[in-house]
């Protein structure tokens, strides 16, 4: 008999053992599987983001026609909405020989496609330093389509094939008739 009861003894002890053993571990599984989902979406892994668009633009002034072009060659069409055109022109010290009078200055301006195409928000050219005071617009310039007409910048999207055209002065920021003022030869 006794025998019979150090079995039974050695058996629960075993028993009790496995309990605490069992627990331990699931505790730890839990804990693991915890941790790995905090980090998981703390990282981002549970959010999504989008690729930036590519395009081959070419962009063109043409002076004697008083038009600047930006044509999407190839790639993603890109929303207007989404673009901001920045175009920045040094006006050099000397041309034709001649000290220019804003030699060294630069015009910036910036066409923003989130801004509404409308006369308030067009280039201002009775703004106190015009045209080297920095501006933000958007006017009602075209976006042309090969197929589609009337689409106004910010509005459109530019597909590949398609192109923007703008008044010159508009998309430099200056009157460009004024060339020779600017050190731009015609």
């Amino acid at each position: 008999m006794k025998k019979t009861e150090m079995l039974k003894k050695h058996r629960s002890d075993r028993d009790s053992a496995v309990s605490p053993v069992v627990g331990v571990m699931l505790m730890l599984v839990v804990t693991i599987i915890v941790a790995a989902l905090v980090a998981a979406f703390a990282g981002g892994i549970g959010t999504t983001t989008e690729a930036a668009p590519t395009a081959s633009l070419d962009v063109s002034l043409f002076i004697g026609q008083g038009s600047a072009m930006i044509e999407n060659i190839a790639g993603d069409t890109l929303p207007t909405k989404d673009l901001l055109i920045t175009v920045s022109y040094g006006v050099p010290v000397k041309f034709a020989n001649k000290a220019l009078d804003h030699g060294g200055e630069t015009i910036i301006h910036t066409i923003d496609g989130r801004l509404e195409p409308t006369a308030e928000n067009d280039l201002n050219t009775t703004l106190a330093g015009y045209p080297f005071a920095y501006q933000i617009t958007n006017n009602n310039a075209t976006v042309s389509k090969r197929t589609v007409n009337n689409q106004l910048f910010g509005q459109a999207d530019l597909v590949s094939g398609s192109s923007i055209a703008f008044d010159l002065n508009y998309f430099a920021g200056f009157d460009t008739t004024k060339a020779k003022t600017y050190g731009i030869d015609t």
